[in-house]
């Protein structure tokens, strides 16, 4: 008797695991029916697809020497060709100057 109600009981989780999987398949396919025609309709990109197009372009940059694509001299590709390095780009990330102790402050702000 005990052997039959462990025979029920896997096919009974069985039969659960796999409404369960069917479940989320119905659901997967729901949501892209559904992302699509927004897509189409309103012309905005599904979240899912920008966020596929960045990790692409990410993985692209760092295949070429990092997010800059500035490579060692002699540095090629996996396929041969040699990496374009751009060292005529120059990126200005904080001006300097002066800190000065007696420079106007602005005034307090009133509370009312």
């Amino acid at each position: 008797m005990a052997t039959l109600l462990t025979w029920v009981f896997r096919l009974f989780m069985t039969f659960m695991g796999l409404a369960f999987l069917l479940g989320l398949v119905v659901a997967l396919g729901l949501y892209i029916v559904w992302a699509t025609l927004r897509w189409l309709l309103t012309g905005r990109k599904p979240q899912v697809v920008m966020v596929w197009q960045q990790f692409s372009a990410m993985r692209k940059n760092f295949g070429q020497g990092g997010f800059r694509g500035q490579t060692a001299p002699g540095s090629e590709e996996a396929w041969g060709r040699a990496q374009t390095r751009s060292f005529g780009d120059q990126v200005v990330d904080v001006e300097v100057r002066e800190v000065v102790e007696d420079a106007p402050r602005l005034p307090p702000e009133r509370r009312g």
